[in-house]
């Protein structure tokens, strides 16, 4: 709110409650400490030195996440992806990635060196290009060669857990479809959608990189507001960086191609 108004009044109220911040290990749609981590730090780095509680505990969030750090909390599956918990995983990974590029660019902008692990020191070119793998492995840089964005590369979910993609448009099916035809008939398909939901992130992988494109795993293939929104910010930042930024796409063939977004 401070930085979209303007106003001190919202800055000084976080300055009175630095007690309130705490280390964390995850960023997701109820806990957004790490979000505010993430903006206070930048604060911290124009100049705002009373708030390095904030910044320290980002750091703190960035040693919890990155492979090879001697606090690190947050494991990764065998293909190299964050792994938190079982229920929609992308959306930590998203939210993660996003905090990783923000932050990696608030370093480069103040001149930091990188953020200091126990015995590991991660440079701002390291944390940037880890979270860039995460980006990769989501657009089908994995063990199973598939996207997990809806429409994106050769190969992605097709039995995507939403109702809207899983029946029939009226285009194509001008007769009502009732609640129960919606469960009987096209829920329980193991035929592909009818509409493609282009776009939508899914909930991703399991724990061992293994993925089952089956309309009824909802915590696998159910699409939410808050991994795409936070996908936006990943893709954003990556591509801001560079005007013609590319993001490395493995076809099915096994061949590799850079796609540019």
């Amino acid at each position: 709110l401070h930085k979209a108004s303007g106003n001190s009044e919202y800055l000084n109220y976080v300055t009175s409650n630095k007690g309130w911040s705490q280390k964390m290990s995850e960023f997701s749609w109820d806990n957004k400490y790490v979000g505010a981590q993430t903006l206070l730090a930048q604060e911290f780095y124009m100049g705002k030195k009373d708030l390095e509680k904030y910044k320290s505990d980002i750091d703190s969030f960035v040693c919890t996440v990155m492979p090879g750090s001697g606090s690190v909390q947050i494991r990764t599956t065998p293909g190299g992806l964050l792994y938190i918990r079982d229920s929609s995983n992308l959306q930590y990974v998203t939210t993660i990635t996003t905090v990783l590029l923000i932050y990696s660019k608030t370093l480069s902008s103040a001149g930091i060196s990188g953020v200091q692990c126990s015995s590991a020191k991660f440079s701002a070119s390291q944390i940037r290009a880890f979270a860039k793998t995460q980006v990769d492995y989501i657009l089908g840089n994995n063990p199973m060669k598939t996207s997990y964005m809806v429409g994106f590369g050769r190969k992605y979910p097709t039995q995507l857990h939403h109702r809207g993609s899983s029946i029939p448009s009226i285009t194509s099916h001008p007769a009502k479809v009732g609640c129960n035809e919606g469960q009987s008939v096209y829920f329980s398909s193991s035929k592909p959608n009818p509409n493609v939901h282009v776009g939508a992130l899914v909930g991703g992988p399991n724990n061992d990189d293994q993925f089952n494109d089956v309309r009824s795993d909802y915590s696998h293939l159910e699409p939410t507001t808050y991994m795409n929104a936070a996908f936006v910010g990943s893709l954003a930042a990556l591509l801001a960086a560079n005007s013609e930024a590319s993001l490395l796409l493995p076809q099915i063939n096994n061949g590799i191609t850079n796609v540019v977004i």
